[in-house]
């Protein structure tokens, strides 16, 4: 019996070792996935003490390989400064289920449509090496990019959301191309909310 209780001591000391290299590897993980800044429309939408109005309107919808992409025009309005922030939400979501939100500031959508303009053309060309990745992160983690797929031997695309979950969809060219065209045309209407009021 001394025996077999040493035995389930020993083990009962290996699993809580075990759990307590585990619990940090899996926060250092969580933080990883949170390390771009949140973006100022996000940062707008969290002022307390303010009586805030939020608005939103569904500017495209993409599905794609593994999943779609979701795009959504986001306001906020401070009812007493009538402060307002604009931007873009691009919820991507995977095919098992898992979906994730980057916000874009409407600031920030000119650099990302002149982004895709050159990630979603490119072709073997642009590189000497055997692989490349064209790719272009917002400051607050969405990233959309094109690359070589040896296994299809054609250019593919990706869109992945790093906020909370981190959550990636297989694109065409010609669906991230589709993207392009929505985040200009949420541009657009932002512009001219923006000049209404």
């Amino acid at each position: 019996m001394p025996r077999q209780k040493g035995i389930m001591n020993r083990f009962a000391l290996f699993v809580a070792v075990g759990i307590a290299t585990l619990i940090p590897a899996s926060l250092s993980r969580a933080q990883e996935t949170n390390s771009y800044p949140k973006a100022n429309l996000e940062l707008f939408e969290a002022t307390t003490g303010i009586v805030l109005i939020r608005g939103t309107d569904e500017a495209g919808v993409v599905p794609g390989k593994t999943g779609g992409i979701t795009l959504k025009c986001r306001e906020a309005r401070d009812v007493a400064t009538n402060r307002r922030e604009f931007g873009v939400a691009v919820i991507v979501t995977q095919s098992e289920g898992y979906e994730d939100t980057t916000v874009v500031d409407y600031d920030e959508l000119d650099a990302l449509i002149r982004a895709l303009d050159y990630v979603g053309k490119v072709d073997w060309a642009i590189s000497s090496m055997g692989h490349f990745e064209a790719s272009y992160t917002t400051r607050s983690g969405l990233k959309l990019a094109s690359y070589s797929s040896r296994r299809s031997g054609t250019v593919e695309a990706f869109a992945m959301s790093n906020r909370l979950v981190r959550s990636r969809v297989q694109l065409t060219l010609a669906q991230l191309a589709q993207i392009r065209i929505f985040l200009e045309q949420a541009k657009a209407k932002i512009e001219t909310i923006q000049k209404e009021k």
